[in-house]
């Protein structure tokens, strides 16, 4: 059972020492996986490793890896040198990493606008020319059969000063089925709720991954349409071709309805053991970027994203969480998510674009899966 978090004192001392932190550039790792205490992470330097690959990450810690590795941004890996587990023992672990800077760093007061403040302004946009022209470019290919799926990608800037101390616990009580995760470092400051694993397990329990795609808002009577299905089913079958020369017993269950946030998806999960002499790092390397959030074929539209899209991803769409040195690990895709900066915070989403998506539609979906960031933003 995970431990519950004081409502007063602990939680606002969190929160400072989690904005101090930031504004002292100290990088770090927090995160709290569905269902079990929150961890903090910290190297014993108060700096990260970078590498440009994930397969030259060694060691246990958390990773953060960007959505293309070699396009400048690198994979950000903060190794578990001081690991405080439970909200008691991370409040203790935040004061003592911020004791010999606390009263160096000027945190601002915060202004918190209200949630119909905030999604008003976000519906009150319209599709940007970056974006409508990478819809066209995409609806061309996918039309001229080049292409199975291809996933289209952008980002909202919301002006203000928010504190990402508040923003984490607000989502670790909003979305208890999510990794939910504030890294910081040399990547900036980055917050996400995501809920769609790309592994998880260890070597002794065996592993899982899922397909997650498709959307609707949730609590809908609406069935699911035969674009979200088919849109689902393509991941699927990726997944199951990508994972044949690794997995052995391969067990599947799904499609099914599964909540995230403000938006449903559908999806089936895979879990299965290892063959002898696979590794999971190998399953990683093969499953990222999946369809999900690239398209089919993998490779080929990764290139077209990177040509084409409006949005630089960063790590938008990439992947995140603990790595225990491919013993064990809990690895997601970085898709609810949002970067912070002094002057306010990014939010970022995309949708599967198949033949007959209209630009409307997709722009609309957009809005609505970055409804699940944006909540955390107001009060």
């Amino acid at each position: 059972m995970s431990q519950s978090l004081s409502p007063s004192n602990e939680s606002q001392s969190i929160v400072t020492n989690v904005d101090v932190l930031v504004r002292a550039d100290i990088s770090f790792a927090l995160f709290r996986e569905p269902g079990h205490d929150p961890v903090l992470v910290l190297q014993k330097d108060s700096r990260e490793t970078c590498r440009e690959h994930f397969a030259d990450i060694t060691g246990t810690g958390f990773v953060l890896s960007p959505f293309a590795e070699g396009q400048g941004h690198p994979v950000v890996f903060i190794r578990a040198e001081l690991v405080y587990r439970g909200w008691q023992k991370v409040a203790h672990g935040l004061a003592a990493a911020t004791e010999t800077c606390r009263r160096e760093v000027c945190v601002p007061p915060f202004a918190v606008p209200t949630c119909e403040e905030l999604k008003t302004r976000l519906y009150s946009c319209d599709p940007d020319s970056g974006y409508a022209g990478s819809l066209s470019a995409f609806l061309d290919d996918l039309r001229a059969n080049s292409f199975k799926k291809l996933v289209l990608s952008r980002s909202q800037d919301i002006p203000g000063t928010f504190s990402a101390g508040r923003i984490f616990l607000k989502a670790c009580d909003r979305y208890p089925d999510a990794l939910v995760s504030l890294v910081h470092g040399s990547c900036g400051t980055w917050i996400g709720a995501s809920p769609e694993i790309l592994v998880s397990g260890s070597q002794m329990r065996g592993w899982t991954t899922m397909a997650l795609a498709g959307t609707h808002d949730r609590g809908s009577s609406e069935p699911w349409d035969s674009k979200n299905r088919s849109e689902q089913a393509i991941v699927a079958d990726y997944i199951r071709q990508a994972l044949t020369p690794y997995a052995a017993e391969l067990e599947e269950d799904g499609p099914k309805s599964s909540p995230a946030g403000t938006v449903e998806h559908l999806r089936t999960d895979f879990n299965f053991a290892l063959k002898r002499g696979a590794a999971i790092r190998d399953v990683v390397q093969a499953l990222h970027p999946t369809p999900a959030v690239c398209g089919l074929p993998r490779e080929e539209a990764r290139r077209r994203i990177l040509t084409t899209e409006s949005l630089d991803r960063r790590y938008y769409a990439g992947f995140l969480g603990w790595w225990d040195n491919g013993m064990a690990a809990h690895l997601v895709v970085n898709l609810r998510c949002l970067k912070l900066s002094r002057s306010g915070a990014r939010l970022y989403a995309g949708g599967g674009i198949l033949p007959e998506s209209t630009l409307d539609l997709e722009w609309r979906e957009t809005c609505g899966k970055m409804c699940t960031m944006l909540a955390l933003l107001g009060e």
